[in-house]
């Protein structure tokens, strides 16, 4: 039972629709939240400075240049260009924003994560719904990577 369960999930996950679902909702959730951050970089920095996990002299530079990349790289998912690449990247940044609230979380509660800047939307909560919510999103780049490595590995040449 155990090894049909899975062999139906991996066909589902394979399926193209659910693919492109994926990357629509994962490059549309980083387009979302970079626009507030690229609007205001400097209560964005207040927001990275406030987790003291960056040195002083990079944070500007990160709340600068982190909203690009994000909008960036979700337009290209979105948009279906450097698909394997972009999902990369963004599911990498995922798993830093996880790592960061881990961190933060054992100094106690996150006031902002400055995930969407000011836009309210799947923003301020909890610590722990934080995490789960961005191990749903990372798991949807990891999706994309698996699938996207598998095209890849069965082309012939």
């Amino acid at each position: 039972m155990g090894r049909r369960f899975a062999s139906k999930l991996a066909f589902i996950i394979r399926s193209k629709i659910i693919q492109i679902l994926a990357r629509l909702v994962l490059g549309g959730i980083f387009i979302y939240a970079s626009i507030d951050k690229i609007a205001f970089p400097g209560e964005f920095a207040k927001i990275i400075k406030s987790y003291n996990i960056l040195p002083y002299f990079s944070v500007n530079i990160t709340a600068l240049v982190l909203p690009w990349i994000e909008l960036i790289f979700g337009i290209f998912l979105v948009v279906g260009l450097f698909v394997k690449e972009s999902a990369y990247i963004l599911t990498f940044l995922l798993f830093i924003f996880i790592v960061a609230f881990g961190f933060q979380a054992t100094k106690g509660p996150i006031e902002d994560c400055g995930c969407f800047g000011r836009l309210p939307i799947l923003s301020n909560s909890n610590t722990l719904s934080l995490i789960f919510r961005d191990w749903v999103f990372f798991s949807l780049g990891l999706m994309i990577v698996l699938v996207e490595n598998k095209k890849k590995s069965t082309k012939r040449i």
